[in-house]
């Protein structure tokens, strides 16, 4: 792989005291809100999900939100105040490449990621730093309050509603997706491998990761995968010949990069990655594919649409229906891919060992490995 291919892949209103205004949002100096926050506003968001707060704050003080401003109000303090905190405590604990000793014992990044690779699954949750631990939370609670966010934008009835809600529905998007990356690079340490040196430079990625939680973006962490991801949520399945071929034009009509697709179309491709592919594209186990596959030979079908493929594998009607629009689906789907990849790699049974993305990372975190 190139060099350049492994960039590419890789309740009550609240009542608040007049005259005391909290933090103004990010290029607005004369604009405040009207309640503290224990951080500025571009201290505990990105830029654009500054942005996307600032323009809520114009919404609900303009009348805009209606009869739901101080549903706004309150969901824009609560979440701001709690992001705030957890950023404030994120900050109070030392770099986690900081060299230093407490009670005589050393601790370092070396010793974090002899730590945590010599742990694996079983101890990884006792052997992760706080400020790790942290890190993770403020992820969750940032997904938290832009969904609370949405739930207020979405009752109200004014002209900005839409472009509002698209804003929310990106940074829920790009909160998501972070969080699924580090899910994605913790899976080098708790899956089983003899590859030490790739499981050395995951805590690394990590640790990148951790230490930039309140300002580190998809675009500079894993280009290449956000669009993967983006248009995987909008790509429907068709089904058809199980061969991908319409659910790979979907993924590029949703703008994914030809990138990703390119990659799994290599001549170098293996079996479990093409199957692992398939398994992102259709969202069904590679069991499962296997299975309707051999009722489709059994009953002569050469094409099969998502009824036929529910009937199949003895799912209720509409339990293969699209799911638009919310990538916390699309974590749930990484996660169960993961898990049953996992027992793969365990059980030592056919079928991929990775997810897709598994493999993709593992080609951009090998390419990155210093030479011998």
């Amino acid at each position: 792989m190139k060099p350049a291919d492994a960039d590419r892949l890789e309740g009550a209103a609240p009542t608040h005291a007049a005259g005391s205004p909290g933090h103004p949002p990010p290029g607005e100096g004369k604009t405040a809100y009207p309640f503290a926050t224990p951080l500025p506003v571009d201290e505990i968001l990105t830029p654009s999900e500054s942005t996307l707060v600032r323009r809520l704050t114009t919404f609900a003080s303009s009348g805009n939100a209606g009869p739901f401003r101080d549903d706004l109000w309150r969901a824009l303090e609560t979440g701001l105040s709690g992001l705030g905190n957890i950023a404030e405590a994120i900050r109070s604990y030392p770099s986690l490449r900081e060299r230093r000793s407490l009670g005589g014992k050393e601790r370092s990044l070396q010793t974090l990621v002899d730590t945590l690779v010599a742990g694996g699954e079983h101890a990884l949750e006792w052997n992760l730093p706080t400020k790790s631990i942290l890190s993770r939370a403020f992820g969750i609670a940032k997904v938290n309050f832009h969904t609370s966010l949405r739930y207020v934008v979405e009752a109200c009835q004014h002209e900005e509603v839409p472009s509002l809600l698209e804003a929310i529905g990106s940074a829920i998007e790009e909160a998501v997706f972070t969080r699924l990356a580090e899910e994605l690079l913790a899976s080098f340490i708790t899956t089983p491998t003899p590859d030490h040196a790739l499981k050395r430079l995951a805590v690394l990625r990590l640790v990148d990761l951790w230490e930039g939680r309140l300002s580190l973006t998809m675009d500079t962490l894993a280009p290449l995968l956000r669009s993967a991801w983006r248009a995987r949520q909008r790509a429907a399945r068709v089904f058809g010949t199980l061969m991908g071929t319409a659910e790979i034009m979907q993924l590029l009509f949703a703008d994914c990069a030809h990138e990703f697709v390119e990659w799994f179309g290599r001549r170098e491709t293996t079996p479990e990655q093409q199957q692992a592919f398939e398994e992102f594209l259709f969202d069904i186990p590679y069991e499962s594919l296997q299975k309707v596959r051999y009722r489709m030979l059994e009953d002569g079908l050469s094409v099969v649409d998502r009824t036929k493929v529910e009937e199949y594998l003895g799912l209720p009607p509409g339990a293969l229906r699209p799911k638009v629009g919310d990538p916390k689906e699309l974590y749930v789907a990484f996660r169960r891919r993961r898990v049953r990849a996992q027992y793969r790699a365990s059980t030592n049974a056919p079928g991929p060992r990775r997810t897709a993305e598994g493999y993709l990372m593992e080609a951009i975190l090998r390419h990155q490995l210093p030479t011998a």
